[in-house]
């Protein structure tokens, strides 16, 4: 309109002052007027009056030159401010897409390298399997007694032993009928005692609601006295009365539920749980022994590398697999102590007794395990050592050894039927639904009879020993051969040694000692299984078995022999022949077992004595002299908090780039609402690019997915439990807090450029969009923030009402009280202001914003609509009334300082 009607009002003046002869638009100093244009020069040409045509032609011409060199430079400037516009928002495009491009790339070569990384062990495995199988080979042609399984490369007997004992343990708990009904209390545990060995697999078996759960959560100190519940009782670890929970970084507990992580392997899962709770020091040769060792005792070879998976949507392992699994991350911690809620639930007979059968194997060496079953079968019984039997209203009927359970009560005068297990006949007796042949039982009813049996075994206390056992029917678990029975081991391999080295002092090469491995098993060795069994006998040889003259490549008669009896006597070779690099690395290991070039020593090389820290008293029980010198004996030192943060970030990594589907799904959505957005504004509602409610409008709808998003983080369903399940166990929940959320950061940074970017290009302000993107990052820090406080404050069986909450939070500190026209009102009142910069990120990302916008381009006021130049005033004015920074008037490293302290604050009160 302007260069439309400039030429029409020159015209217009130009005969006003031809009609009185006055001056001309050049002035009465030759000066061009402002706002004179070329047009206006050329009109003067023809109507100029009041001076020579000699004289006011070359004037109007050079007018007319200097006012178009003028407007092609202001032409210049506005179109060289928009290519340094355009260049610094390419410069800062083409960085975001760089590095969310190096950033995908690098995550995908992770994953490629792990993956690649876990076949490789896979191999590995595969051909130290090979080696392990040709050794039993070897030990079953040399022995008349049945060989171990397996041959343990990692895992190693534990240095001390534990042993519980607890005595008059009680369990009642407070429930209250109403809001202002009366309390009732319920007694769940009455006065239970009894002892579970060192180095045994104990059952506590009983009715249904006779308190198993709640015994074992008592024991391992899950339960205690607080809250709604009573606890009563002493509990004795090694004879000295202490809590179990002292002994956290020692102690396992398998909970009934399968509580892994889906999205990762099996391989995966144990490995780390091995890194996180072994020893601080622990080499990763040994760490990956460990894991191997764990897979291959579970049955869990051909499904390492698969992932767990979820059995609702389909893909992944069985029940069985996955139980198995579950109780792998324990076994991968080596634990001295280990509890199981119900590990063979949801598993047929066979898949039970497999479990336990393995279960047994590790507590071979020297670990105590503590199980609660429910009806086992017979074969599945005669593995276990110990049992508890409880019966109704949690009183013990019977403690001691399983194989005098079915005697006890038999004794009492029950008779069990022909071709019954005994395991289902003691539950039925145990209920009420068997007959019993005393006369003292004749009157006592079914339902009175559990009753009847638990005072029963109370008046049985005569008998027992101060543990509450039967001294006639203790078990000692066998663990090593017999002297004889190695004697004629060795006989055996002799003869077959001289078939190549008469004297059996030479050090065979790797030809002669194939011949050898081939006369002991009847097969010719395997190349690879050759070359692994020799690089075995070198890394013991180190250790100065058979002198200081070994050269590696080369084997000895004494250095093999003694490499066979350490697999023969525990199967754990490397618990015993181990490099003295390794035990530099390991400074738990060289404590656990030491092989002697005695031949005729017997020693079991996997029990261990307590007698390093315990004292006899004069009642004969055995007790530590304090419980801190117990603490010290039997806990370890658990990874470092910069160790744990390593791992767990490695981990997240993992897992981070196997949800790429679900980022992607979120990324779609983000973008469609910045594409909505941005399309309502510019073309539907036309709003102009500098207004203060779009920007609010943006971050709001940017906080609000970004905090939905954060609530997985630390909600999510399937890893809460295995997050409680770690931290119960010497986790650093500061270094978890950490990994999680560094890493989640990408997640964030993602969103919120892309949102971003999308809403810039629809809008096209006239702002680089390095400067415009920056509130933006800031109200995504603030939003995951309020993510993480939601996700770590409400509680677990509330979990759904968390995309609620977090919309809750946006739409009223985001959007009531970040409102720009009423700004004025909150920042006049003091309180309302406090409140307001609290809370409301708007408050501050807003005015961000809107003053860097109005200082970098012209919003054009004086072509503004009424309302629009009453919004423009009203937010120039009113967000400066507030605090802010001194001389920091455009808001800018205010809003920086107050927008990163807000969300630091959230994280804090999240951990």
């Amino acid at each position: 309109l302007a260069r439309l009607a400039l030429p029409l009002l020159a015209a217009v003046a130009a005969a006003a002052t031809a009609s009185v002869g006055g001056a001309g638009p050049l002035g009465d100093v030759g000066q061009p007027m402002r706002g004179a244009t070329v047009e206006d020069a050329s009109m003067r040409l023809t109507l100029g009056a009041g001076r020579s045509s000699m004289v006011a032609a070359p004037l109007a011409q050079a007018d007319a030159a200097e006012i178009q060199a003028s407007q092609e430079l202001a032409e210049s400037r506005r179109m060289q401010k928009e290519r340094v516009l355009q260049r610094g928002t390419n410069m800062v495009v083409v960085c975001v897409f760089v590095a969310t491009t190096l950033l995908l790339s690098v995550m995908y070569c992770i994953q490629k390298r792990t993956d690649g990384a876990n076949e490789q062990r896979r191999k590995g495995m595969e051909e130290s399997m090979s080696t392990d199988k040709f050794l039993l080979k070897i030990l079953q042609n040399f022995s008349s007694k049945a060989v171990e399984d397996y041959i343990f490369h990692g895992i190693r007997p534990v240095k001390q032993k534990v042993s519980i004992e607890f005595q008059d343990l009680s369990t009642s708990i407070r429930n209250r009928k109403g809001l202002c009904g009366k309390t009732e209390e319920k007694h769940i545990l009455m006065g239970v005692s009894g002892k579970f060995e060192a180095g045994h697999v104990a059952a506590i078996m009983g009715t249904s609601g006779a308190g198993k759960t709640t015994f074992l959560n008592v024991l391992c100190g899950k339960i205690g006295a607080m809250g709604d519940w009573d606890v009563s009782g002493r509990v004795f670890i090694n004879g000295t009365e202490m809590h179990l929970t002292d002994l956290k970084n020692i102690m396992g507990f398998v909970p009934q539920d399968d509580v892994v992580f889906e999205i990762m392997t099996v391989r995966e899962n144990i490995a780390y749980s091995a890194a996180l709770r072994n020893p601080a020091g622990t080499s990763r040769k040994r760490l990956s022994r460990i894991t191997d060792d764990v897979i291959q005792v579970l049955q869990l070879e051909t499904q390492q590398n698969k992932r767990v998976g979820n059995r609702t949507t389909g893909g992944g392992l069985s029940g069985g697999q996955r139980k198995r699994v579950n109780v792998g991350l324990e076994l991968a911690a080596c634990p001295t102590l280990l509890f199981l809620d119900e590990p063979t639930s949801g598993l047929d007979s066979t898949g039970s007794l497999m479990l336990v059968k393995q279960l047994s194997k590790m507590a071979e060496l020297g670990m105590t395990i503590i199980m609660v079953i429910h009806q086992p079968r017979y074969s599945l019984f005669t593995h276990v050592d110990d049992v508890l039997l409880l019966g109704r209203g949690g009183r013990t009927l019977y403690t001691g050894p399983s194989t005098g359970a079915k005697g006890y009560f038999q004794e009492l005068g029950f008779t069990m039927p022909p071709n019954e297990n005994p395991a289902d006949w003691m539950m039925d007796v145990m209920s009420g639904q068997s007959e019993c042949r005393n006369a003292k039982f004749a009157e006592v009813s079914r339902e009175e009879l559990p009753e009847r049996l638990a005072k029963e075994w109370q008046e049985y206390g005569s008998k027992l020993d101060n543990a509450g056992r039967i001294p006639s029917q203790m078990t000692n678990r066998p663990t090593h051969l017999r002297h004889e029975e190695e004697e004629m081991f060795k006989a055996h391999l002799k003869d077959a040694w001289k078939l190549v080295d008469r004297p059996t002092t030479k050090a065979l090469e790797k030809e002669e000692f194939a011949l050898v491995l081939e006369n002991c098993s009847n097969i010719a060795p395997d190349e690879r299984v050759l070359q692994q069994l020799i690089e075995r006998i070198d890394t013991a040889a180190r250790i100065a078995l058979a002198g200081d003259d070994h050269v590696d490549g080369h084997v000895r008669y004494k250095e093999f022999e003694q490499y066979l009896l350490a697999v023969q006597r525990g199967g754990v070779p490397f618990a015993v022949m181990e490099s003295r690099t390794a035990r530099m690395e390991d400074f738990d290991s060289d404590s656990d077992a030491k092989s002697t070039d005695d031949e005729d020593d017997d020693t079991d090389s996997i029990r261990t004595s307590e007698s390093s820290f315990a004292v006899d008293t004069p009642s004969g029980m055995r007790r530590a002299l304090t419980p801190s010198h117990v603490r010290s004996q039997l806990s370890r030192t658990l990874p470092s908090f910069g160790a744990q943060f390593v791992l767990i970030l490695k981990r997240r990594s993992v897992q981070w780039t196997r949800r790429m589907t679900f980022r992607f799904m979120n990324f779609v959505v983000v973008e469609f609402a910045a594409a909505f957005l941005g399309i309502m504004d510019r073309y539907i509602f036309e709003n102009s690019a500098w207004l203060p409610n779009g920007f609010m409008q943006a971050q709001i709808s940017i906080a609000l997915l970004v905090s939905v998003y954060s609530l997985n983080t630390f909600g999510s369903a399937d890893e809460l439990p295995v997050f409680w399940r770690e931290s119960s166990h010497g986790l650093n929940r500061l270094a978890f807090f950490l990994a999680r959320s560094l890493l989640d950061l990408l997640d964030m940074f993602l969103f919120c450029f892309g949102f971003s970017m999308l809403y810039y290009i629809v809008t096209a302000p006239d702002l680089n969009f390095g400067i415009y993107v920056i509130p933006f990052i800031l109200v995504c820090w603030v939003s995951s923030g309020w993510g993480y406080f939601i996700s770590c404050w409400l509680p677990f069986e509330f979990r759904t009402l968390g995309p609620f909450v977090s919309t809750l939070v946006c739409f009223v500190f985001g959007g009531i009280f970040g409102m720009p026209n009423e700004m004025s009102t909150y920042l006049s009142t003091p309180i309302l202001e406090v409140m307001v910069g609290v809370l409301a990120f708007t408050r501050w990302g807003v005015p961000m914003e809107f003053y860097q916008y109005i200082q970098e381009t012209d919003v054009g006021a004086a072509y503004m609509s009424t309302f629009e130049r009453f919004l423009y005033n009203a937010a120039l004015e009113d967000y400066r009334l507030g605090w802010h920074l001194p001389g920091d008037e455009d808001y800018f490293y205010t809003g920086l300082s107050a927008l990163l302290l807000i969300g630091l604050v959230l994280r804090i009160l999240a951990f």
